[in-house]
């Protein structure tokens, strides 16, 4: 095994020869957050699995009990776009570039690429989970993109994700940082599987031994039944897909003719649903010039392709965490923690439309991505 500080790799070699890749975050302490060490290393051990014969999968997986990923380490970001006030974030620019490098290749893997996302699967982690082949889920799992919270917006390829989400709950999503369940996770597309927590040893041992090939197609189809048997015999009892039963509701909210008015309808409901009300809490919460980010965002994004939309992300991401509205969501919530953040703006209304089209605008003649999406 090939043990590295921020990714554990390891070849599970297989009966009939050749092996498959399990590549493990490795960082339990931060429940795996994504730093500029961890995302160059994965792209390139992606890389190197991706054009070596002998390598028949990967199994991404996260280390500790905790969860898969929580993201970011956005207080590292930060650093970095404080560190040259008025210029480019150098090390956020690199680190964002190699997670949307590596994001896009799980996406466009060309072997079976198998997610275990138990426990907290949040941001950033939500983004490389979802571009896998193979998604499980456990009982376990809260997943959410709540990157309002800080003044951000969804990235790592949630432009994409999130449009393909039923009727309004990926905008709904975005806009609250709603707290998603495992059935959630399979009502929405985000998972393929829901398994037992305690079950990883023994699924990877089933998974090492199907009868594995040189061809690709044959090999996702066989990992797909046996995931299925394994699902099925388990027969994991879902728990609330609190995004299907509230489906009426955000569809018509969302639906409403103006950013600002989907705005007040979310942020003024006082049903009787607890989990509305901490998703109107989010909202309400959150940075009102990144919810005007997100419609223009995720309308943009359903005319792009899968490699436009990251670098799209790309431009956003650079330009996004040189806002003070970024550093002062990360102070608030990851460095001071008094959870009271000073927007500078209290409404989507007040926030410039002119604002919004400069965080559109490329700070490079070329865009980072091309270089690393044609390796």
């Amino acid at each position: 095994m090939q043990v590295d500080y921020t990714v554990c790799f390891e070849r599970h070699h297989l009966p009939a020869g050749g092996y498959l890749a399990q590549l493990t975050l490795n960082a339990p302490r931060r429940v795996n957050a994504l730093t500029l060490e961890t995302v160059t290393l994965l792209f390139k051990l992606l890389l190197e699995i991706r054009d070596d014969p002998e390598a028949v999968a990967v199994f991404l997986d996260g280390a500790g009990e905790r969860g898969f990923c929580v993201g970011a380490d956005a207080r590292r970001i930060r650093e970095s776009a404080l560190a040259n006030p008025g210029g480019a974030a150098v090390e956020a620019d690199t680190f964002f570039t190699y997670e949307y490098a590596a994001a896009h290749l799980i996406h466009r893997f060309p072997k079976p690429v198998i997610c275990w996302g138990s426990g907290i699967v949040m941001g950033a982690g939500l983004g490389l989970m979802v571009g896998g082949s193979h998604r499980i889920v456990t009982s376990s799992s809260a997943l959410a993109m709540p990157e309002i919270s800080i003044g951000l917006f969804p990235n790592v390829g949630a432009s994409w994700f999130l449009a393909q989400m039923p009727g309004a709950t990926g905008i709904f999503t975005a806009l609250t940082g709603a707290r998603l369940s495992s059935a959630d996770a399979l009502y929405a597309g985000l998972a393929d599987y829901c398994l037992c927590d305690e079950s990883k040893a023994e699924v990877l041992r089933k998974i090492i031994n199907i009868e594995w090939c040189d061809d690709p197609q044959w090999n996702a189809e066989h990992l797909t039944e046996c995931l299925t048997d394994i699902e099925v015999e388990q027969g994991v009892v879902l728990s609330q897909a609190s995004l299907k039963d509230h489906r009426t509701w955000i569809d018509k909210v969302c639906g409403l003719a103006t950013p600002a008015a989907v705005e007040k309808e979310i942020c003024r409901y006082r049903g009787n649903s607890e989990w509305l009300q901490r998703a109107a809490q989010g909202l309400t919460r959150g940075a009102s010039s990144s919810a005007k980010l997100i419609f223009r965002q995720l309308g943009l994004s359903r005319s792009l392709s899968l490699a436009d939309v990251f670098k799209m992300e790309l431009v956003l991401s650079s330009n996004r965490v040189r806002d003070p509205e970024f550093a002062e969501g990360v102070r608030a919530h990851l460095i001071d923690r008094d959870r009271d953040p000073r927007w500078c703006y209290k409404s989507i209304a007040e926030v410039p439309e002119l604002e919004i089209d400069a965080l559109f605008t490329s700070p490079w003649q070329q865009n980072p991505l091309d270089e690393l999406f044609s390796r």
